[in-house]
């Protein structure tokens, strides 16, 4: 597989390893996903997560939003930098809606999450 034999691949995935500077791209090559799907970004706690929406915030003018129907961070599509996010977040509202309508599956569902295909 792209190079990497099947235990340097299990290695990566138990974190005893860390691949090669090429490796992630190749991996991705073969997998047919987004080479971002294999980072591990380590969102773990409601913390990490909050810092993710922070620098989405920073870098794309996102914002928190809160009523009584619950919080939501929302992307401003006229700030600078943000339509792609803005497109890109459009784009897997539908098809997560296309998912729960039982129009794919959750297989075709988690494929569209692995491409570069929504970017």
């Amino acid at each position: 597989m792209a190079g990497v034999i099947e235990f340097a691949v299990r290695n990566y995935e138990l974190g005893l390893r860390a691949p090669r500077p090429q490796h992630p791209e190749a991996l991705a090559r073969a997998l047919g996903v987004d080479p971002a799907a294999l980072t591990d970004y380590r969102v773990e706690t409601a913390h990490d997560a909050l810092e993710v929406l922070f620098r989405l915030e920073e870098g794309f003018s996102a914002r928190s939003e809160a009523d009584t129907a619950g919080a939501r961070v929302v992307v401003d599509p006229v700030a600078p930098g943000a339509q792609k996010l803005d497109a890109a977040v459009r784009a897997w509202a539908a098809m997560r809606a296309r998912r729960d309508s039982g129009e794919i599956s959750e297989e075709e569902y988690l494929d569209w999450k692995r491409s570069a295909a929504h970017c």
